[in-house]
């Protein structure tokens, strides 16, 4: 008999085999560590992105000190009913008593009769 074995038919070195798996897994390792890197980066992105967004909804505009109106809160007044008269006509009432809770320095969002609030001009 000629060929006995797998490896007497097609005479290899050994160490060639070897150092081709070597070289195949390190491929393998490549490609799954820059695979892992892209998605990575691309969440990174999208949360910059949305973090972005939504500070930039929740953010209301600064308030200059010059730019106020003073106030005395009547009986039964709120926040929200001060806001709704006296905001600008496109602004969120929300945002508007935002400008009021940060110019007066409010703790809380009750107020009082007789209490003096300043109003921001936007």
């Amino acid at each position: 008999m000629k060929y006995s074995t797998y490896q007497s038919i097609f005479p290899m070195n050994l160490e060639n085999i070897q150092e081709t798996r070597k070289e195949g897994r390190v491929r393998f390792v490549q490609i799954i560590t820059n695979t892992f890197l892209l998605k990575l980066l691309i969440l990174v992105i999208v949360a910059w992105i949305a973090g972005a967004g939504v500070l930039t909804v929740f953010a209301a505009p600064s308030v200059s000190k010059e730019e106020v109106t003073k106030l005395t809160v009547q009986p039964g007044d709120t926040l929200w009913q001060i806001a709704v008269n006296h905001k600008p006509e496109r602004m969120d009432t929300r945002v508007y008593i935002e400008g009021i809770v940060r110019i007066n320095g409010l703790e809380d969002r009750g107020v009082q009769a007789g209490q003096v609030l300043k109003l921001p001009h936007f």
